[in-house]
């Protein structure tokens, strides 16, 4: 299935997409059906088996999916269902907005530098190789079709990504039962500021014995507001199997020029490592992000003089193969 958050005004919805193209609103959809089987409480029911916002959807699990299948039979067999109480079920794409698809996540995490081709350039520290990450915050996160606001803090440029939704909760995750915590995939462009992490958002540190050491965090460059932007699917693993979801092409345009191209292939590190290495330090929660890194620039030295702000009005396209396009316009302010 792919789903989504949305919203018509100010009401704020999760839908799943129709084979006729248009989104069903799940919550309504499950409700006409179980009203259209004589259930006495249909909506009551549904609030709790197919609720109307991502995580709690996520939180019913493998239960929750199964009876959202039966509620898009039911839709698909009768186009012109409606809620209990009327409610409108089906809208066409371009009249709804199109939220990030998990709005709230408790925690994304963020892993840097895990394409395997760049992580081979790398100086690194003696021992087993780990990934490396960093969170982002949820005020980052806008929607598949939104602005991305691009202040004056120099070069500001795109890395297209993956990122796996957890679907449970866990601690200490074996290798063994790490591909049981994924509920499915959508995707991400980690909006980055080169010119900050470069030039200013570091210290060289001086310890006790005189050796210096350069400290560098993330908390700016990488978390402006919308510099998350996501969606507009989340889908679930039923559709994109995992193996499958790590060998897809990725892309990333500016203004119709392509500025990134590779495949979730190569990402270093997967699903298998991530997930107990992530849970040895952070208890996982249903709606959880992990965002699987970005690929290599398709012309590495006008990527890394492409800045987005100078293309005010123009559209940053980020696509992964069965998985979904998003398409933002680029605001100066």
């Amino acid at each position: 299935m792919k789903l989504c958050s949305f919203n018509v005004g100010e009401i704020n919805r999760i839908g799943v997409l129709m084979s006729n193209g248009q989104v069903a609103d799940c919550n309504y959809a499950y409700a006409a059906y179980q009203k259209a089987k004589g259930a006495p409480r249909a909506q009551q029911l549904a609030d709790v088996v197919v609720p109307s916002e991502m995580v709690p959807m996520i939180e019913c699990g493998e239960h929750g999916k199964a009876e959202l299948r039966l509620a898009m039979e039911y839709v698909e067999q009768h186009l012109d269902a409606t809620g209990p109480c009327g409610e409108r079920i089906l809208y066409n794409c371009e009249d709804i907005h199109f939220r990030a698809p998990v709005p709230n996540p408790e925690k994304i995490f963020s892993m840097a530098i895990n394409n395997k081709f760049e992580f081979e350039r790398c100086i690194k520290p003696e021992g087993p190789a780990h990934p490396l990450y960093f969170s982002k915050y949820n005020s980052c996160l806008c929607g598949a079709y939104d602005d991305i606001e691009i202040p004056d803090i120099g070069i500001v440029g795109t890395e297209v990504e993956m990122v796996f939704v957890i679907g449970k909760g866990g601690k200490n995750v074996p290798e063994s039962q790490a591909r049981d915590y994924i509920y499915g995939f959508t995707v991400h462009n980690d909006i980055t500021a080169f010119t900050l992490r470069m030039n200013r958002e570091w210290l060289i540190c001086v310890n006790g014995e005189g050796k210096q050491e350069k400290v560098m965090y993330p908390g700016r460059y990488k978390c402006f507001d919308t510099f998350a932007p996501m969606g507009p699917w989340l889908v679930t693993v039923d559709e994109l199997p995992i193996d499958k979801a790590f060998d897809q092409t990725m892309e990333a345009y500016l203004d119709g020029k392509k500025m990134q191209e590779g495949s979730t292939n190569e990402m270093l590190f997967q699903v298998d490592y991530m997930i107990p290495y992530l849970s040895q330090a952070h208890t996982l929660k249903p709606g959880d992000l992990c965002s699987c890194g970005t690929v290599i620039s398709f012309n590495e030295k006008e990527f890394d003089n492409a800045d987005l702000r100078s293309y005010d009005g123009k559209v940053l396209e980020s696509y992964i193969e069965h998985i979904g396009t998003m398409k933002n316009h680029i605001k100066a302010i």
